[in-house]
């Protein structure tokens, strides 16, 4: 009895005739499918828009110089070199687009005087984007392959914020042939920048790597406003400096396939590194770079620990740069940089 009551409420009686049977049909299939339609169009629009941003032109290698490709670890990587004399190796930031803009002004400076090698590290750049697991160690192990495979002496490595971490890090294994290393306003110190991976960090770490909704989400974040906003008080010194040039060029690498992998991994800690560990360790000379103007997040304060931690240290300021200096005050800084690179290497401390 019960069973034909719930029958008879779920299928229309057959002498009601079967066009009300299929009436019902339509009614509820309709009811069932508006989500999904609807769903499958927003999907079907953020596709869209995510392919439109992704298939606009990726911005030329502006600093000059000869592109040479390497293929690290299957992937496609490279880096740009000019000059002749004692090698040098620059190591940009993490924030994407740095790689092709970063040290435009600085690289031909130092090309005059030597062999300046500038790496694309992975997934940051004009190079491939894998969606792999980014990790303070994969970036340090990229930058002593670098070395290993372009420079064939003692070499300079030059690297500025969370680069220059991975770059002290890497200095501080026997095996990389680094004969100095400057830093320009690193990150990476305990309680500065490092916090270690959360549930909510690595959740939305997982959520920016979903193919559609995770690159609509990133892309919705990183507008031209953002990417602007992010520059002039996170980086630069002087709002001014930030042309629309430079919003323009960032923003076409921040959307091309794969550019939000690494972002992704930094929100969720992969990529912290204790440079506090390392710098006691380090057995090099150390020339500090630091703005004036540094951002809140890394100020110009933090450069006092990285003096108090290195053993053969030396600190110079920049009055008008935040934490480019390089890139807002370029002439200082090769100025800064000539006699550190140019002094006779000495025996490294046991």
């Amino acid at each position: 009895m019960n069973g034909g009551r719930v029958r008879s409420a779920i299928w229309p009686r057959c002498n009601e005739g079967h066009s009300v049977a299929v009436s019902f049909h339509k009614d509820t299939v309709k009811k069932l499918v508006r989500p999904l339609v609807a769903g499958a169009g927003v999907t079907g629009a953020l596709a869209a828009t995510n392919r439109a941003l992704r298939n606009a032109p990726l911005p030329t290698n502006i600093l000059g110089g000869t592109r040479r490709p390497w293929t690290w670890r299957g992937r496609d990587v490279f880096v740009t070199e000019a000059g002749d004399g004692p090698p040098v190796l620059l190591v940009h930031g993490l924030h994407t687009g740095a790689s092709s803009y970063e040290f435009r002004k600085l690289f031909p400076l130092l090309a005059r005087r030597h062999r300046v090698v500038a790496l694309d590290l992975l997934g940051c750049g004009l190079s491939d984007k894998p969606n792999v697991a980014y990790s303070a160690e994969l970036f340090v192990e990229q930058i002593a392959d670098a070395l290993a495979t372009f420079v064939s002496e003692p070499a300079a490595v030059i690297a500025s914020s969370l680069g220059a971490a991975f770059a002290i890090c890497a200095a501080t294994r026997a095996n990389v042939r680094i004969e100095r290393l400057a830093v320009i306003s690193p990150t990476g110190l305990l309680g500065a920048h490092d916090h270690g991976p959360t549930g909510t960090g690595t959740a939305l770490t997982a959520f920016l790597r979903v193919p559609v909704l995770g690159e609509a989400a990133f892309n919705a974040i990183a507008t031209k406003a953002s990417i602007r906003q992010f520059l002039e008080h996170r980086l630069y010194g002087a709002p001014d400096h930030v042309t629309d040039e430079i919003v323009e060029h960032y923003y076409a690498v921040t959307h091309q396939p794969g550019a939000r992998y690494v972002p992704a991994a930094l929100l969720g800690g992969a990529l912290d590194c204790d440079v506090a560990r390392d710098l006691p360790f380090l057995s090099v000379p150390l020339l500090v770079l630091w703005g004036q103007k540094a951002p809140p997040n890394n100020p110009r304060s933090n450069a006092d620990e990285f003096m108090r931690l290195a053993r053969d240290a030396r600190l110079t300021t920049f009055a008008d740069s935040g934490a480019l200096p390089h890139e807002e005050e370029p002439l200082a800084v090769d100025a800064a940089l000539e006699p550190f690179l140019a002094a006779v290497p000495q025996e490294r401390p046991a």
